[in-house]
């Protein structure tokens, strides 16, 4: 799943397991400037909610904590 495929769900989507890990590594590559402010909060949301159910894979958690850090600022 790309970005953009998760930011057009409508609330209640659903995102299968292999989705979420191709969704994972594309955010893994992303800087802050690349998400649209008005689709930071949501990614944000997806991505804690991601980590807290430890769907991240481990070799890219670092980028990804990276990413919240930025999106939380």
């Amino acid at each position: 799943m790309k970005l953009q495929d998760f930011l057009s769900l409508e609330d209640g989507g659903y995102i299968s397991p292999n989705d979420a890990a191709a969704l994972n590594r594309e955010l893994a590559a992303k800087k802050l400037s690349e998400i649209a402010p008005g689709d930071r909060q949501n990614v944000l949301d997806y991505l804690l909610k991601a980590m807290e159910v430890n769907s991240v894979e481990y070799d890219i958690r670092e980028k990804i904590d990276a990413l919240i850090m930025d999106l939380q600022s």
